[in-house]
């Protein structure tokens, strides 16, 4: 997700438009910016008083913590050999955890763990 857009350009953008004498979509095309998000700008500081940014959503956690990362730890410890897959099913089949494949291999990553690649 891009970085938010600076205060000093909100501020000039919102002030050009408050002025008066030209379009929202004139003083967005000045300003590079997308009528859209001038709209947004002016609503933001009707709303709340200011142009600064809210704060950023925050997205999406595994599940792979507490006991199910203690689940899967023990799975690797007792199956080294056993691939991301396999520990997959074990781990959904154990403890029920709605996950994927990939966040186990991530989980897994973060635990500094390394499997095999496949079956072979």
């Amino acid at each position: 997700m891009p970085r938010p857009y600076s205060m000093d350009l909100r501020e000039r953008a919102v002030a050009a438009y408050k002025r008066g004498g030209r379009t929202l979509e004139e003083v967005a095309a000045e300003f590079s910016v997308s009528e859209k998000t001038l709209a947004h700008w002016l609503k933001l500081e009707a709303e709340t008083g200011s142009l600064k940014p809210r704060p950023r959503g925050g997205g999406h956690f595994s599940p792979i913590q507490g006991e199910v990362l203690e689940t899967l730890q023990h799975q690797v410890r007792m199956r080294p050999d056993a691939t991301v897959q396999e520990h997959f099913e074990a781990l959904v089949a154990r403890t029920q955890v709605h996950t994927s494949r990939s966040a186990v291999m991530r989980a897994l990553r973060r635990q500094g763990l390394g499997l095999k690649k496949s079956h072979s």
